[in-house]
């Protein structure tokens, strides 16, 4: 049975061989420790280490030494969000906040070191700024942004965020997971803190490494401690970034990955990339309506959809999907905020979510099967 992959919004597959081809090699050629010897594969590793990050700043409007990896966008966005606030401070989200922003803030809450607030992102941008005058208080220091949701394609006007913190004195942090190789984006012309994103998703590379891009006036305390390859005499970590937030071993293959995945990302082209993908949205969402009792929930225009049927479970669906080879995901997606807005939050819906790499022939045979499904 061939496998139809509908999930990128989970995880981006199959991985291109340009990718899988760049950890094995850098296995192979750099296999030592950046940092950590004076060897010839550890000079190697810190050769490969620190061209990955200047290609990465260079894409995302960053600067190297301030361009950090981690194990992946949970990681960054609690470094961030842990990292920059500061006992008594205000924080603001939106409405669409994945669990990666959700929780680290609301532990924060609960622990009394800080207050939060959702804003409103679902009514348009007009209502979304409003919503964010209305939550100000004089102690709101950061505000957070979901640049594109992971249950519906709604995309918030990063760049007037940005400028709207710079305007009021605010910390931004950015949520990328979503938009990182499919929108532009970029730390200095949006007026971005904290630009945090995953490899693994719109950037192709293999899982375990994610990225945190800092403003020149951001200041990051370490979420974690441990070895950071220089200044090991010190009892703290050091102040020098990106050392100070990159304690012990990094993930050198899957960052030799995700450097082969943004320069695919950029030989594409992120227009020709989102083409590609709305154009497969709207494909599937006007097929949609004569493959049975199905509706979509929020906007549609991006590479993400969401779906229910008038009387079948997400779960029973994504279940008869996954038995005919087409992967999909059903349920909450780790972002139950996001459900609440969009009205979802009794089931969860049917998440499908497309790539450059698929196929007009993958969405007919999806609404096929979507069809013999409503016919039971």
């Amino acid at each position: 049975m061939s496998i139809v992959y509908l999930d990128h919004a989970a995880t981006a597959w199959p991985k291109p061989e340009p990718v899988l081809r760049a950890a094995v090699e850098a296995m192979r050629r750099a296999g030592g420790n950046p940092g950590r010897g004076a060897h010839p594969l550890s000079d190697a590793a810190a050769e490969l280490l620190y061209t990955a990050r200047e290609e990465a700043a260079d894409f995302f409007g960053g600067t190297p030494e301030r361009t950090v990896f981690t194990p992946g966008a949970t990681y960054s966005l609690n470094t961030a969000i842990r990292g920059m606030v500061k006992p008594g401070d205000h924080i603001l989200y939106d409405n669409f906040a994945h669990n990666a922003v959700l929780r680290p803030v609301l532990a924060l809450k609960k622990a009394g070191i800080c207050t939060a607030d959702p804003y409103d992102a679902s009514r348009g941008d007009e209502a979304l700024f409003a919503s964010l005058e209305k939550a100000l208080t004089p102690r709101t220091r950061m505000v957070i942004a979901t640049h594109r949701s992971n249950v519906c394609p709604r995309c918030l006007p990063v760049r007037e965020i940005g400028r709207f913190c710079r305007e009021h004195g605010l910390l931004f942090v950015a949520d990328a997971a979503q938009s990182a190789g499919h929108d532009p984006i970029s730390v200095e012309e949006d007026g971005i803190d904290a630009l945090c994103m995953p490899g693994h998703k719109g950037l192709l590379g293999l899982p375990g490494c994610g990225l945190l891009l800092l403003s020149r006036e951001a200041r990051c305390d370490p979420l974690i401690y441990g070895g950071a390859g220089i200044l090991s005499e010190e009892p703290g970590m050091p102040e020098e970034l990106p050392e100070r937030l990159e304690p012990g071993t990094l993930p050198l293959a899957s960052i030799a990955s995700v450097l082969a995945g943004i320069r695919l990302v950029r030989r594409l082209g992120l227009d020709e990339i989102r083409e590609r993908e709305e154009k497969l949205s709207r494909l599937f969402v006007s097929g949609l309506g004569k493959a049975g009792r199905y509706r979509t929930v929020g906007d549609t225009r991006g590479s993400v959809v969401s779906l229910l049927h008038e009387r079948l479970s997400p779960a029973w669906i994504g279940a008869l999907l996954g038995e005919r080879g087409i992967c999909v995901r059903t349920g909450f997606h780790c972002a139950p905020l996001a459900h609440k807005t969009l009205g979802t939050a009794e089931n969860g819906t049917v998440r499908v979510s497309f790539s450059f790499s698929n196929t007009a022939e993958d969405i007919e045979r999806i609404l096929n099967v979507l069809k013999e499904i409503d016919e039971f």
